[in-house]
């Protein structure tokens, strides 16, 4: 991965500060007497696992949430914010790692949505100004690599296209600071570049940026500075030459990670358990592919190079054209998600939001698993049993214990947890279903680098129960280092099918290869 970065400006003064900031949640504080500093023409790190308090402090400073006490400062003046729309007046502006967009309005509407003096213009003018404002979106969406018609609406882009808009409107403000949450996490190493450069401009005018990562080696290239929470309390602040990855690592961890990737099965299984033949989706080619028993198989390339529409049809989540899907030997192409959990296959979305219910505990949600095993069964002729609530209590400890949730309270809100955490319990509904065939999209995605750790061994061992396990990830790095072997997508077909281990180097030449037969 190429970024490119400059050396900073002079640091001219401080534009965002918090000064003892605090919050708490239901008694439990999240975030205790944080300390930071922002300066004009700096990119400022921020560090921590999933649960050390980084959200919260972002959302106090960017308006979403109020401090319990504490204070906000920008260019040396307390303020408090009312709203995130108030923090963008004053000159805040973030790039959230969730989607911060109306879905059903078109990228111009969302792009007018809180600039004032844009909304009062298009009133005027009416439509004249909208196709106006309609080509400055355009130029605005195109510098970061999108092409697209400003008038389509969110909903119908995916979401990579999603992000670069959110993306391409922060960087079209007028602001003072920056704050950037997983900016990257859905982008091409080409977009993540184009992204860099438009930093690396921002800080020679003075902005201050705020960096939030778990790709560490971003980092290092990256930034001036970092500070780094741990139980929501800032542990350390590193100076540049301090930002390798190894100390960023213990620092976060306050202990070193060994090894992120577990070794890989010798002999995997030679006996097919999913069996692919000539499965194709909506304006795709069919593709065909199988993954052994005991075998992680990575399915990669760009951005809408098509291997998610085909992971989400051999889930059923996607309703397929034509083609076939078998689970050991048995004919298992689902229409619906439920269908393909019925033939063992178990679908980790890219968006955990679409498999949890942030208003419902942890063991409540896992219940919605088992409900949906008792669906299934019914549907077999297996006799259903009623899971009292004890049960249901006890089911969620046994899944909070073998995969690591923190804090270990079943009780607890799914909303209430970190990305890292409500990652592994979107995992854990997955397994609860005793699959054959796990497919996983984008499961890292936000996830820090301890959390990562523990779902790359929870897959082996998953793996080594002999289940087929396909790994859907845009993240060439995880496709290399977890992969038994590597389906390279371009242009929604199989550009090449590599035998692992591999190299992101590789994996990028087939991936911007022109196929064979294209003109």
């Amino acid at each position: 991965m190429m970024i490119h970065a400059t050396e900073p400006t002079s640091v001219s003064r401080t534009v965002l500060a918090a000064k003892q900031v605090a919050k708490s949640y239901g008694g439990v504080y999240a975030l205790r007497d944080a300390d930071l500093t922002v300066a004009s023409g700096e990119v400022h790190a921020l560090l921590g696992e999933n649960g050390a308090g980084k959200s919260t402090l972002v959302k106090i400073l960017t308006g979403v949430h109020s401090p319990d006490h504490g204070k906000v400062l920008i260019d040396g003046e307390p303020v408090s914010f009312q709203s995130p729309l108030h923090a963008e007046r004053l000159g805040v502006h973030a790039i959230h790692q969730h989607l911060a967009l109306v879905r059903g309005l078109s990228i111009v509407d969302n792009f007018l949505l809180g600039r004032t003096e844009a909304g009062e213009r298009a009133r005027h003018f009416g439509f004249l100004s909208r196709r106006e404002a309609a080509q400055v979106v355009e130029q605005a969406v195109a510098s970061v690599g999108l092409r697209v018609d400003p008038f389509t609406k969110i909903s119908q882009l995916s979401l990579p296209q999603a992000q670069l808009v959110q993306i391409a409107r922060a960087l079209t403000a007028e602001a003072k600071v920056l704050v950037l949450d997983e900016p990257t996490a859905a982008l091409t190493p080409a977009d993540r570049d184009n992204l860099f450069e438009k930093l690396d401009r921002l800080r020679g005018d003075g902005v201050g940026l705020v960096y939030i990562s778990h790709r560490l080696d971003e980092i290092t290239a990256l930034c001036d500075r970092a500070t780094i929470l741990r139980d929501g309390r800032i542990v350390r602040e590193m100076a540049k030459d301090e930002l390798t990855v190894d100390a960023m690592i213990e620092a976060m961890l306050d202990r070193p990670v060994q090894q992120l990737y577990p070794p890989r099965v010798v002999n995997p299984t030679e006996v097919p358990v999913l069996q692919v033949e000539g499965l194709r989706v909506t304006g795709q080619p069919p593709v065909s592919f199988i993954v052994n028993g005991g075998e992680v198989v990575g399915l990669t390339g760009l951005v809408d190079a098509g291997m998610v529409p085909v992971a989400e049809a051999l889930c059923g989540s996607r309703r397929a054209e034509a083609g076939a899907v078998s689970v050991d030997g048995s004919n298992a192409l689902p229409r619906t998600a439920l269908d393909g959990m019925r033939h063992g296959i178990a679908l980790v979305p890219a968006d955990r939001s679409e498999a949890l219910i942030a208003g419902l505990s942890i063991a409540e949600n896992l219940a919605l698993t088992y409900s949906s095993r008792a669906q299934i069964a019914s549907r077999t002729g297996r006799r259903l049993r009623w899971m009292s609530r004890r049960r249901t209590k006890a089911n969620a400890v046994r899944a909070i214990d073998r995969f690591t949730v923190d804090p270990r309270r079943p009780e607890l809100s799914a909303g209430s947890l970190s990305g890292g955490n409500q990652q592994k319990i979107v995992l854990a509904k997955a397994v609860s279903l005793s699959p054959r065939v796990l497919v996983l999209i984008e499961p890292t995605a936000g996830v820090d680098v301890g959390s990562r750790a523990q779902i790359y061994q929870l897959l082996r061992e998953i793996a080594s129960q002999g289940v087929a396990v396909l790994l859907v990830s845009s993240d060439m790095q995880e496709v290399c280092g977890l992969s038994d072997r590597v389906c390279v997508f371009r242009s929604g077909a199989i550009a090449k099918e590599i035998p692992g281990p591999t190299t992101e180097r590789e994996i990028m030449g087939h991936a911007t290869r022109p196929l064979a037969g294209a003109r």
